[in-house]
């Protein structure tokens, strides 16, 4: 026994401080957090009380578009609400149409506005990641903090929908209020081109661009208007996320003409 235990000790002595020094090694990359966790965390205390209003603003305004329609519903007959809503497109959340845009300009502007000011962001763009990397993930936590600001309300809208209208209504839903979101993402990173770039004639032209092209997400009042070009415009509201990429390189680069 005492053999066995000496034999144990020196395989115990070689072997263990070798685990350690391996674990040592290995355990701050483990710790460390990935870069989009640590921009988003950074964009999260940053923009929180902002956020907060805006996802309050939001719950509360698709509340009481909802509690109208139950208003509605308790005054009129079901037959007078179904021909309103085949023969004049009654769309009870109608007035919520603006809000996503508004929502994605403002985020967008309370983002960067404060960073472009004072000059600040050049220090993250000069950054050895490389500015197409730092500013995509400064892009992708704004979107996701959007996100989260309209899911709340569409899961409301679906719910009121199912309760007061047929199955059918749900894809009308779908089909009328996707544009009115894609105009909120498409805003933000219209937003941001605009705040990101350099040179002032081209963020007239992105602006006088922008309010032209998001036009379009507004001019049908009908529903299903947007069913067959929808698709378009999710193509071209993905290829608007790489605007902002070259308005970065610019601003980096100091390009003012």
């Amino acid at each position: 026994m005492s053999q066995l235990e000496s034999s144990a000790a020196e395989i115990s002595r070689v072997v263990l401080p070798e685990v350690k020094i391996h674990a040592t090694a290995a355990s701050p990359a483990r710790r460390r957090p990935s870069l989009f966790r640590a921009t988003l965390y950074k964009e999260w205390i940053k923009l929180r009380f902002y956020w907060l209003l805006m996802l309050l603003g939001s719950v509360s305004f698709a509340a009481f578009l909802s509690l109208r329609l139950r208003h509605t519903h308790q005054f009129y007959d079901a037959v007078a609400i179904w021909g309103a809503w085949i023969f004049k497109s009654y769309l009870f959340f109608e007035s919520y149409h603006y809000f996503p845009l508004g929502a994605g300009v403002v985020l967008a502007a309370l983002q960067f506005l404060p960073e472009t000011l004072n000059k600040r962001v050049r220090l993250v763009l000069h950054l050895p990641l490389g500015e197409e990397r730092v500013i995509s993930h400064h892009l992708l936590a704004g979107l996701l903090l959007l996100t989260l600001v309209f899911v709340p309300a569409v899961a409301l809208f679906t719910l009121t929908a199912w309760l007061y209208f047929p199955v059918e209504f749900q894809q009308n839903l779908a089909f009328t209020f996707a544009p009115w979101l894609l105009a909120g993402y498409a805003g933000y990173l219209l937003t941001a081109t605009v705040l990101l770039e350099a040179a002032w004639r081209y963020r007239v032209f992105h602006l006088l661009l922008g309010g032209a092209v998001l036009r379009l997400f507004f001019l049908g009042d009908f529903y299903d208007t947007y069913q067959r070009v929808l698709p378009v415009f999710a193509v071209w509201t993905i290829a608007l996320f790489l605007l902002p990429l070259f308005s970065s390189y610019r601003f980096r680069k100091g390009l003012e003409s």
